[in-house]
């Protein structure tokens, strides 16, 4: 229940205590609000404003009645403050759920294939690397290129032309000589002509993710990679 301030000089639940203390009929409530603010109550529920003000209004002068703008101007904000305080309830309660419900989609995606868009990759021992280049038109004698950590290319693969749209590809993790490149990290350029100009094209990743770490203090799911990072579920753009 919400409480609104008392303790202002303009405050109207002064002006009915006050009053209030001088009849017959709201003495007994006057008189116990009265000694709550004394001992330094400042504040009054939505219930004890309403008793108030039922009593002003049956003792009021007749020749002076009250002006009931003030009072219905704190009943407003009683209202206002009770439904903010509905509302972030409610904000909380499902914002529970969705971290929950967020959670159990991640944990299904332990053992799965999620894609992500980057373009560097991690290659394992007796393993490949697969994904898909993002062609915003058709383009033509489209290649990808692969570079070690050190920036030394170790394979350029030609995969033809492509229609607009993703061109899946997948490197066997073999170098142009035949040799099994070693396990490690790799950097992958995607490149192609489109309206007889050379251009560089997005591209996505798979990669497999081991585990799973739930959110903490509004912190979003990560998940853990087979290639050692981590990402939030929000970037992964498919699961296969």
């Amino acid at each position: 229940m919400a409480n609104l301030n008392v303790a202002g000089a303009g405050s109207p639940f002064n002006s009915i205590v006050n009053q209030g203390a001088n009849t017959a009929a709201s003495g007994a409530l006057a008189n116990k609000l009265g000694t709550a603010g004394v001992s330094g109550k400042t504040s009054l529920k939505q219930s004890d404003f309403i008793q108030l003000l039922v009593a002003q209004v049956k003792n009021q002068d007749p020749t002076k009645p009250m002006d009931p703008s003030q009072f219905m101007n704190q009943l407003a904000q009683f209202s206002t403050v009770n439904g903010i305080q509905d509302l972030n309830t409610s904000f909380n309660s499902l914002s529970g759920k969705l971290t929950s419900d967020q959670a159990l989609q991640a944990a299904g995606l332990v053992g799965r294939t999620v894609l992500l868009s980057r373009a560097d990759a991690s290659l394992q021992a007796g393993g490949s690397v697969s994904g898909q280049i993002t062609l915003p038109q058709a383009a033509q004698n489209v290649s990808l290129k692969i570079t070690d950590s050190s920036g030394v290319e170790v394979r350029n693969l030609s995969l033809g032309n492509g229609k607009a749209g993703d061109l899946l590809f997948k490197w066997d993790g073999f170098e142009e000589d035949g040799s099994a490149a070693p396990a490690g990290k790799y950097h992958l350029v995607a490149e192609g002509f489109t309206g007889g100009k050379q251009q560089a094209f997005t591209m996505a990743i798979n990669n497999n993710v081991n585990s799973v770490t739930l959110g903490q203090d509004n912190a979003s799911t990560q998940l853990n990679l087979a290639d050692g990072g981590s990402v939030s579920l929000s970037d992964v753009l498919a699961i296969k």
